[in-house]
């Protein structure tokens, strides 16, 4: 609610008034603890005395409580929302599954205040499908085969998304668990300069699957299609350790990449590796929107990227940035 947007009735000038908000410090206390918050007050502009606006109230409740569970760390109504979207369950059927009273989720959503207990374990199936894939298993006799079905296909969608059973697939999960904010577009080209890289710091190959020159720059085909459903959003992942599935200096070289590109969207990614020969070389002799899926050789990519090593020094900040400034393109 903005300032002075609208007018209200004001019963000591007696009509019609502009009003202000205001706000100001209050202790109430909640679930037996005591919390200060930061009240909205609507006063008039004329006479500077209260006046009540429509749905102030209500907003002040709302904000109330999620000051309160953000602070006392239990779980926000719109987090348990998260998790009904996320299983495609609807509120009958997510108590069931997670051992609950029938109605307890429709009253969580209404704002009943579920314990410390239930609230962390809410929680956690929201951050992680394993723990839904536990009491989808041991409660899913007490489901109907709709629920059942819809909640199987979901934690099974899941599993899919967060494996790893080659070197890319893990590679691509440690980026994906990264701080940055990663779509299809941009993993793609992070998995091209990290094989870049690791060839320039490592002398080693990382990958044994090739990218190809599609339209909009190299592509990992294998990857492509496993994070497809995304389109063009970032791609949401449950978050996990990728600490011991990696080796240390591989580890090294990635974060120096996402460091120095991951802070670029896809599409700026994208016109950078435009202008680089690995990609212009293989899309060459197809137009600028026609589909190619031309293999990227490792020997293009390590040959074009030791030559502009020799050059700018990719093992270090400064050359990379010297040498993303002479492509030309940001």
């Amino acid at each position: 609610m903005d300032n002075c947007l609208d007018k209200v009735i004001c019963t000591d000038c007696g009509s019609l008034q502009l009003y202000e908000i205001h706000t100001e410090r209050c202790d109430r206390e909640w679930n037996g603890i005591k919390c200060t918050y930061n009240k909205r007050i609507a006063v008039c502009c004329r006479c500077g005395k209260r006046v009540t606006v429509p749905g102030l109230d209500d907003l002040n409740e709302t904000e109330f409580e999620s000051k309160c569970r953000e602070e006392n760390d239990y779980i926000q109504i719109s987090e348990i929302q998260d998790i009904i979207e996320k299983y495609d369950v609807d509120k009958r059927p997510l108590s069931k599954v997670l051992g609950l009273g029938e109605h307890t989720i429709e009253n969580y959503l209404k704002g009943q205040l579920p314990s410390k207990r239930y609230s962390d374990m809410l929680r956690r199936v929201l951050a992680s499908y394993t723990f839904m894939k536990e009491y989808y298993e041991k409660n899913q006799d007490k489901l109907n085969k709709l629920a059942v079905q819809r909640i199987g296909k979901k934690i099974e969608y899941y599993s899919y998304i967060n494996s790893s059973d080659t070197t890319i697939e893990a590679v691509a999960l440690y980026i994906l668990n990264s701080k940055y904010e990663i779509t299809n577009m941009s993993l793609q080209k992070l998995l091209y300069y990290i094989e870049a890289f690791v060839q320039v710091q490592l002398n080693k190959r990382i990958f044994d699957n090739r990218c190809e020159a599609w339209i909009y720059g190299p592509v990992f085909p294998e990857i492509y299609e496993k994070y497809k459903s995304f389109g063009k959003s970032q791609i949401i992942i449950d978050k996990v350790d990728m600490t011991d599935m990696l080796d240390g200096e591989v580890r090294g070289v990635i974060d120096f990449v996402l460091d120095h590109f991951a802070i670029y969207n896809g599409v700026t990614l994208k016109d950078l590796s435009h202008a680089e020969a690995p990609w212009i070389n293989a899309h060459s002799g197809y137009g600028e929107k026609e589909h190619c899926t031309e293999r990227i050789t490792h020997e293009a990519i390590t040959d074009y990227f030791m030559s502009v090593n020799k050059k700018y020094d990719l093992s270090s900040g400064d050359g990379v940035r010297q040498y993303i400034d002479s492509l030309g393109v940001i």
